[in-house]
């Protein structure tokens, strides 16, 4: 009878993802689809049994091809968690890593104390041993894994609950027929049976649940921090494998060598990678502090105090005669007030953005672009002479010749550009940006006000002003042409 009810058990598992996959229409069907093939596998096996034990019917339930398909279903299920955790698991690596180590850590002492006693009694042998060992310490780093993922799922955290549990009724299932078994009996506990059916009616609710959707596609997860009292828990458990496994010489029975070295082969990359993944992550925070320090948070360029650092290193450069020569470009949009009374602040910060995207591409490879504050950028252009920064200047100025589009309007932009090159050993960065801020007032257009919409719907008009006659452009260093 509880053969049977195993084998309904077993096949409802079947009937669930299979019906769940359908209603509520899962794209990513991969890792469904391997729990479909364990659950049919262990469908089959328990059918075996069932008309081996239950029926009296000789199908060959004790020999090596059931094994083997036992085998390859719990592989199935065991594949399948994996899975799972590798999807869910690639924003929170550092934390599902810890929850593996955990479970490991967890699981040592039942081993030591109940199961492979139990073991030993039985006259299991060292391969045997093994096989159950390995098998254990897969199934507790995979449950860890999943149980920190159902917490930090967000969407498919149910779904993943009942996966869990499906697990966790393994687990406890195996476990109980391996101290209840008897050498040369087919009699084992009836919780054996209670957890199967828990297990494979928690594989079908995990699939016929609407989370189902999520459960092999992440949506919502949180990253967890390794804070140094989660850090002391984790040293705590990771101490349980060495500890543990050195303890019966004390007792007067052998060390248990197929623990040290099994769980050795299976913590320690575990714990190089959670090393790897810490220095990686501080690496990665110590490189977001730089480039937030050294960037303009709207338009992406660099800001003053990165662009005066670069401009002092190129003007050294040109001091020793390893530069032909440098100039600095100072651009000002014109009409910035007015499209930010007139449009708002986003459509400022739109305007600014626009401008950064036209200048980078306008530059050349060696050339830096650089935010200081408000509407103002500067150009730091590299080994360029006089006449390739002029041509630049002009290129500048054209690209501010297209209004911005924004929220259906034509955003008026122009800018004023001030230009100042030079060479030689007297060069000073600082005298460059002066000349070159200097010339931008002279070439600057006069600010003649255009009308303000009342009902700020129609564009703003293209601003009426004359340009004024090109002016020689300044130039500092070594060769100085008069303004």
């Amino acid at each position: 009878m509880r053969l049977a009810i195993v084998t309904a058990a077993s096949a409802a598992s079947v009937v669930g993802i299979t019906v769940g996959l359908r209603i509520n229409k899962v794209e990513q069907r991969g890792t469904w689809y391997v729990l479909l093939l364990g659950t049919g596998l262990f469908t089959i096996f328990n059918l075996l049994w069932f008309l081996d034990l239950g029926l009296g019917i000789p199908v060959g339930a004790h020999g090596p091809a059931v094994l083997v398909l036992q085998v390859v279903a719990y592989v199935c299920i065991l594949s399948a968690a994996l899975l799972v955790v590798f999807r869910h698991g690639a924003g929170d690596r550092g934390g599902v890593i810890d929850a593996a180590l955990i479970g490991i850590g967890l699981i040592t002492p039942a081993w030591e104390l109940l199961l492979r006693p139990q073991l030993q009694d039985v006259g299991a042998g060292a391969p045997t041993q093994a096989v159950y060992l390995i098998k254990l310490l897969m199934l507790t780093a995979s449950m860890g894994a999943l149980l920190r993922i159902a917490r930090t799922a967000g969407t498919a955290r149910v779904s993943l609950r009942y996966f869990v549990i499906s697990l966790v009724s393994t687990v406890v299932s195996v476990v109980t027929s391996l101290m209840t078994s008897r050498p040369d009996s087919d009699h084992y506990s009836p919780i054996v049976d209670l957890c199967a059916i828990v297990g494979y009616l928690g594989l079908a609710a995990a699939a016929l649940h609407p989370s189902a959707k999520e459960f092999t596609q992440p949506d919502g997860w949180r990253r967890g921090e390794l804070t140094p009292v989660k850090l002391h828990h984790l040293g705590l458990v990771l101490a349980l494998v060495p500890v543990v496994g050195s303890l019966p010489p004390l007792f007067g029975r052998t060390p248990d060598t197929l623990l040290l070295a099994l769980g050795a082969l299976l913590v320690i990359p575990l714990v190089i990678m959670r090393i790897g993944l810490l220095v990686a992550e501080r690496t990665a925070d110590q490189e977001a502090l730089r480039y937030q320090a050294h960037h303009d948070e709207l338009t992406g360029l660099i800001n003053r105090r990165r662009f005066f650092a670069l401009l002092q290193q190129e003007t050294e450069r040109c001091r020793y005669g390893q530069s032909p020569g440098l100039a600095v470009l100072y651009c000002d949009l014109n009409k910035f007030k007015i499209i930010n009374d007139e449009y708002g602040h986003e459509a400022g910060d739109h305007v600014l953005r626009t401008f950064a995207e036209r200048l980078t591409n306008t530059l050349r490879a060696d050339d830096i672009a650089a935010r200081i504050g408000g509407d103002e950028f500067l150009v730091l252009c590299r080994n360029t002479g006089f006449a390739d920064a002029e041509g630049l200047r002009r290129r500048v100025e054209d690209l501010a010749v297209r209004p911005v589009r924004w929220a259906g309007h034509d955003l008026p932009l122009g800018v004023a550009v001030g230009m100042a090159a030079g060479t030689g050993a007297d060069l000073s960065g600082d005298a460059l940006v002066k000349a070159a801020d200097a010339e931008m007032y002279v070439r600057k257009s006069p600010q003649q006000p255009y009308p303000v919409s009342p009902q700020r719907g129609p564009a703003l008009p293209v601003p009426p002003w004359e340009p004024e006659p090109v002016r020689e452009p300044v130039s500092v260093g070594r060769h100085r042409s008069r303004p």
